[in-house]
């Protein structure tokens, strides 16, 4: 792996949130007419993310929100709490999407509990994808080749780098 360096920084803590606030308004505005979203956050990253586009949501709507956290134990999903999504609509959030495999998991998962839809959201879409998901609101889209790894760190603040390595 490539030392981390300024040299392939892709995003700093600044552009992450802009995206982040751009990707709350694109899910409010394919929300327009809904009482809730439900986000699942993958992972601690995910789950961070989706925390912040519940709070810009927050800002300027007045719209329902809950936050499930997946983890993974080996196929096994893992949510953090018990979660009704019948008729509901669902986001699942994620840092980067590679092969689309672990988010085409978890909506297969979620479709046995009925919700009315189900979108996807990332900061980086790599654009590799070999299972048949759509990344519907991305930050950016990322045309790497399949050796380049994309590092999403976050800072004990809070804050947000993405690296190209």
């Amino acid at each position: 792996m490539k030392k981390l360096t300024t040299q392939n920084l892709i995003l700093n803590n600044s552009d992450v949130e802009n995206k982040i606030q751009r990707i709350g308004l694109q899910v409010l505005e394919d929300n327009i007419d809904s009482t809730k979203i439900v986000l699942f956050g993958i992972s601690n990253n995910g789950k961070l993310i989706a925390e912040k586009i519940i709070n810009h949501i927050n800002k300027i709507s007045k719209i329902d929100t809950d936050l499930v956290n997946i983890n993974f134990n080996q196929q096994s999903i893992i949510y953090d709490k018990k979660f009704n999504i019948n008729n509901e609509s669902v986001l699942i959030v994620s840092d980067v999407s590679h092969s689309g495999k672990t988010i085409q998991l978890v909506v297969s998962n979620l479709m046995d509990h009925n919700p009315l839809k189900i979108k996807t959201s990332v900061i980086i879409n790599r654009d590799h994808s070999l299972f048949p998901i759509k990344i519907d609101f991305s930050g950016l889209s990322l045309s790497t080749s399949v050796n380049d790894h994309v590092d999403v760190l976050i800072d004990d603040n809070g804050g947000f780098s993405v690296y190209l390595s």
